[in-house]
């Protein structure tokens, strides 16, 4: 991949704990989803359509997710802003995928609600008082109701909610289990999932994947990029510079994953996993208009010192 001209190189954090002889299941970082999603939604008229994306991080023992709901199927009316956090025990092996894992999320710390449309908060503010947050609800303004509940939500007031999941992480993407057809909670063990959904993918953090037959798209291109940082940069600042660039990056999905690291004499190294090698190709051509991302990189970087190989996998 090119970086003016050479090579543009995504940098990510990586950690590096002992393996154990199971796969493990590589959840932290941040990830979020590809398209806008539909799920199935229990109500009073029955099930209705519910329309949202999700923006989740994992750190260890720890979700924090980011909900966007909408009231329509391109995800272009904002309905409401769900966010909530808590607990995570990774259990035992799943069934549905090699490598996946059963696991219970528990949201015992804070649950937040932002109406977006007038109709939403008018919603919220059915409730009898105190029923749902401590003031009235208005648009844009959030409230943490897991102290109070909120009744016509359906929010139990003080009561750490669990949710029985199935986690499969492959090929950079995150799946959740599949949500019941008839809309109701994963409330009870019997209810974990059997199916996989729609994926998320990672924007940050993790480590570097395991790449084998048992992923679900697996890289047939690897590209390896040496460069050195300019005298006198930062290497926190090639790394922020470079986080820019993932923004970018993130909106195609033939990047399959991407290890980072700087070596004692300051050389980095950086191993790109691509789809295939026209894919990787064809992002090139396209990064080559991306003149706003690159103002800086001449204070970073030596151009002169980028070196580059690249290896088809034959898988």
């Amino acid at each position: 991949m090119k970086l003016a001209p050479k090579t543009l190189c995504l940098l990510a954090v990586l950690a590096t704990p002992a393996l154990a002889l199971e796969r493990i299941l590589d959840l932290d970082g941040t990830w979020e989803s590809i398209a806008c999603e539909l799920r199935p939604q229990a109500g009073q008229d029955g099930v209705a359509p519910w329309y949202l994306k999700r923006s989740i991080t994992f750190t260890p023992g720890r979700i924090d997710a980011h909900f966007s709901t909408y009231a329509d199927a391109t995800c272009s009316a904002p309905l409401l802003e769900l966010k909530f956090g808590g607990d995570v025990n990774v259990l035992g092996a799943s069934g549905v995928a090699e490598g996946a894992r059963n696991v219970d999320l528990i949201v015992n710390d804070y649950l937040t609600i932002t109406p977006q449309m007038e109709g939403f908060a008018g919603f919220l503010n059915s409730a009898e008082a105190g029923a749902c947050g401590t003031t009235e609800w208005s648009v844009g303004i959030e409230q943490d109701v897991f102290e109070t509940g909120c009744t016509v939500m359906g929010v139990a007031a003080n009561a750490p909610a669990i949710e029985y999941e199935v986690l499969h992480v492959s090929a950079g993407h995150l799946y959740f289990g599949a949500r019941p057809v008839d809309g109701l909670p994963l409330a009870q063990p019997v209810d974990r999932p059997t199916a996989l959904q729609m994926p998320l993918k990672r924007l940050e953090g993790g480590l570097t994947q395991k790449v084998g037959a048992d992923d679900l798209r697996v890289p047939k291109h690897v590209e390896i990029v040496l460069f050195e940082q300019a005298d006198g940069a930062d290497p926190a600042e090639v790394r922020a510079f470079f986080e820019t660039i993932t923004q970018k990056m993130n909106q195609n999905d033939t990047l399959l994953y991407r290890t980072v690291g700087q070596g004692e004499d300051g050389t980095w190294l950086c191993v790109n996993y691509w789809t295939s090698r026209p894919d990787m190709e064809t992002l090139n051509a396209q990064a080559q208009s991306w003149a706003n991302e690159f103002a800086t990189m001449g204070e970073l970087v030596k151009p002169s010192s980028f070196r580059l190989t690249g290896y088809d996998t034959g898988l």
